[in-house]
């Protein structure tokens, strides 16, 4: 990939902005399958190439037409133009709003986990969080809960997307780092055992330079409560779905929100979130049910808390 001078030498943010890629998906892409090898600068920050920045991009291209990054990250320059060129002259890109989510698709319906893994991490690896949150793992987790709700997925197969998903955010939380902003605090309420959401959730938290305290589901409210006292959570985010749960919902979201600090923020997110908060009938509670909202919401904490 050539010689690096002194005078060759592009901090991350600038590699970021000129291959398209984010530095997350970068650095991932650096420690996971070394694609570059940037030197350090005097204070310890990654410098890279012109060469290194020339391969990241030959690499975005494949792996925007269709390849898995894990499928060509050992490729050189000449043989990624020449895999590129190819995938996009013949036709329809095979993007992760089509062929990928198929994949996975197909993985889950066999039931198999090292694959769908595989394929989950190439694709966050790809794309960053917030762009695998947008085009793979939210149409993902629509059509998954379409094919729950008519009998052709079962629980056990809701149960392993869910622990890969946890997994992944997990990961996520680790690449991120220890974080020292404000806390967002997410769970279920006692009752509601369905995840996808917070998931998302979780993700968008971790990817928004925030700290996430994730309880998970089914949490009673005396436990969320005192967990947001003990984490000084600016922020309890509770996902509600389970529309025959309505009235223990309603309860367990009401408990929490009257022994909640009054500097803590109350988020409701999930298909039946509208509901629950029109029976609480409260000016405290804010429903965040899309995605655009929450982005705002916690763009605006961390605002907040940098002031």
């Amino acid at each position: 990939m050539g010689s690096k001078s002194t005078h060759d030498a592009l901090p991350l943010r600038t590699v970021s902005r000129l291959t398209g890629l984010s530095a997350d998906v970068v650095r991932a892409w650096e420690k996971r399958y070394g694609v570059v090898a940037p030197r350090r600068g005097p204070r310890g920050a990654r410098l890279y190439s012109a060469a290194e920045i020339e391969h990241l991009r030959l690499l975005r291209r494949a792996v925007a037409a269709g390849r898995a990054i894990g499928d060509v990250a050992k490729l050189g320059d000449a043989e990624l133009a020449r895999l590129a060129s190819q995938l996009e002259e013949n036709g329809e890109p095979h993007t992760v709003e089509s062929g990928p989510i198929e994949l996975m698709l197909a993985a889950l319906e066999r039931f198999d986990a090292a694959a769908l893994d595989r394929h989950l991490g190439d694709a966050l690896l790809a794309l960053g969080a917030r762009e695998f949150i947008r085009h793979v793992a939210q149409p993902l987790l629509d059509e998954v809960g379409q094919r729950w709700s008519d009998g052709r997925l079962s629980i056990a197969d809701e149960h392993l997307l869910s622990g890969l998903l946890r997994n992944l955010l997990a990961g996520v939380m680790r690449m991120r780092g220890r974080r020292r902003g404000a806390t967002v605090l997410l769970a279920t309420p006692a009752g509601e055992r369905h995840e996808f959401g917070l998931l998302l959730a979780g993700m968008m938290v971790a990817d928004a330079d925030l700290t996430l305290c994730y309880l998970g589901t089914d949490v009673p409210a005396a436990e969320v409560t005192a967990a947001a006292r003990r984490a000084e959570a600016a922020v309890v985010g509770l996902s509600v779905v389970n529309g025959t749960n309505h009235g223990a919902a309603v309860e367990e979201v009401k408990r929490v929100e009257r022994e909640l600090p009054a500097a803590t923020e109350m988020w409701l997110g999930g298909r039946a979130a509208a509901a629950v908060a029109a029976a609480l009938r409260s000016s405290r509670v804010m429903v965040l049910d899309r995605m655009p909202p929450i982005e705002r919401e916690l763009a605006r904490i961390h605002a907040q808390a940098v002031a």
